[in-house]
C-alpha cells in the first residue's frame, strides 16, 4: 500500500492528467462547458508537471488559477454570443421571450386594445394607434400578460 502513495506522490505529472480525464468524462454528463475547461486545465497542470519539477501545492495553485481563468473566458465567450442564460428567460417571466417576436393582429386593436396571434393562442395586445385584422406587428415589451406591439411597415 505504501508503494501506491509512493508512485502516487512522486508522479504528480499523472495524477493530474488522470484528474483531466475525469473531469472530461464528467463534462460529458452535461456540465456545460465548465468541467470541460476545468478537465483541460487539469491537463495542462498534467503536462506542465512532467516537464518541470514544481511541488504539489504549486500544482495545485496553478490548477485552481487555470481553471478560474478558463471558466471565466468560457463565461465570457458564452456571454459574447448571446449563449449567457443569467439574463434570458428569467424564472417565472417565460413571455419575456415574446419579445421581438413578429405576428398578426386577429381581433382589431381599437382604443389601444385588441388581440394579436402568437403560435396556437392568442394574447391581449396594446398599441398607440387602431390597427385592423391582419396588420403585421411586433411585441416590442410584454406587461403581464398583456404585449405592446407596434406595426411593421412594409
Amino acid at each position: 500500500m505504501t508503494d501506491f502513495f509512493m508512485v502516487f506522490y512522486s508522479s504528480p505529472h499523472w495524477v493530474f492528467i488522470a484528474l483531466g480525464g475525469i473531469l472530461l468524462i464528467i463534462e460529458l454528463l452535461g456540465t456545460g462547458g465548465y468541467g470541460l475547461w476545468s478537465g483541460i486545465a487539469a491537463i495542462i497542470v498534467g503536462l506542465i508537471a512532467w516537464i518541470l519539477p514544481l511541488s504539489w501545492p504549486i500544482l495545485w495553485i496553478l490548477f485552481a488559477i487555470l481553471t478560474l481563468v478558463s471558466a471565466y473566458l468560457w463565461w465570457l465567450w458564452l456571454k459574447k454570443q448571446g449563449k449567457d442564460k443569467s439574463s434570458k428567460g428569467e424564472i417565472n417571466q417565460p413571455q419575456q421571450d415574446l419579445i421581438g417576436i413578429k405576428t398578426v393582429v386577429t381581433d382589431a386593436i381599437v382604443n389601444g386594445s385588441g388581440r394579436v396571434k402568437i403560435k396556437d393562442g392568442t394574447w391581449s395586445a396594446r398599441c398607440v394607434e387602431d390597427l385592423n385584422v391582419g396588420q403585421r406587428v411586433e411585441v416590442i415589451a410584454v406587461d403581464g400578460l398583456i404585449l405592446d406591439v407596434l406595426p411593421i411597415n412594409h
